[in-house]
């Protein structure tokens, strides 16, 4: 029997490093899902919208009215413009209780320090409450053969208060979630991350 993946995510703040291609904005519709079902709203902020097969199917589960509590926002341009935008809404709407910012910064090298201190900013801006979900493309080490996942901005982004989670796709297709000291294995199907 497969079982969909429960994270347990309220107030939390969460930077997820994935290997490309993995499923990073996946498991973001899929904790998007799981909170609107909870009766909560999200905030959805990325450069382009997440693809329209994946949305529809994880998005099925939920009736209009429900569907109606995602609130996508377009990330482009000056990050601080942004985050003052993402915390306008955050205050204006109504149960607030996810707020996901999907390739927040470039796909490759290091983080400009603008994007961290913005996403900072907004750790510091919102509600305590509010689970702040923030997903990047992993980095890369050419030097090694080492599979692991290099999540970049690692220190700066615990030290601005957020737990470092990871998602890696295994040579079966298996994906592993690495978070809170713990290890969750499991594959992608319609309704989203099942065991």
């Amino acid at each position: 029997m497969t079982e969909r993946w429960v994270l347990d995510l309220p107030g939390k703040r969460i930077h997820l490093s994935v290997d490309g291609g993995c499923g990073g904005t996946t498991l973001g519709l899929h904790c998007a899902v799981d909170e609107i079902q909870g009766g909560g709203r999200v905030l959805w902020a990325s450069p382009h919208m997440p693809n329209a097969t994946r949305f529809s199917q994880l998005f099925s589960s939920l009736n209009i009215v429900e569907a109606s509590r995602f609130h996508a926002m377009n990330l482009i341009g000056n990050m601080e413009r942004c985050v003052d935008a993402i915390v306008e809404a955050e205050q204006n709407l109504p149960s607030v209780g996810l707020i996901v910012l999907d390739d927040w910064c470039e796909a490759t090298g290091r983080i400009p320090s603008r994007n961290t201190k913005a996403v900072i900013d907004l750790n510091k801006r919102i509600s305590e409450s509010t689970t702040l979900l923030l997903i990047s493309k992993a980095g890369t080490d050419v030097s090694t053969n080492d599979t692991e996942v290099k999540p970049r901005g690692e220190v700066i982004l615990r030290d601005g208060g957020f737990d470092i989670w990871t998602l890696k796709e295994t040579e079966n297709k298996s994906k592993i979630l690495f978070y809170d000291g713990k290890e969750l294995s499991g594959k992608i199907e319609e309704s989203g991350f099942i065991f």
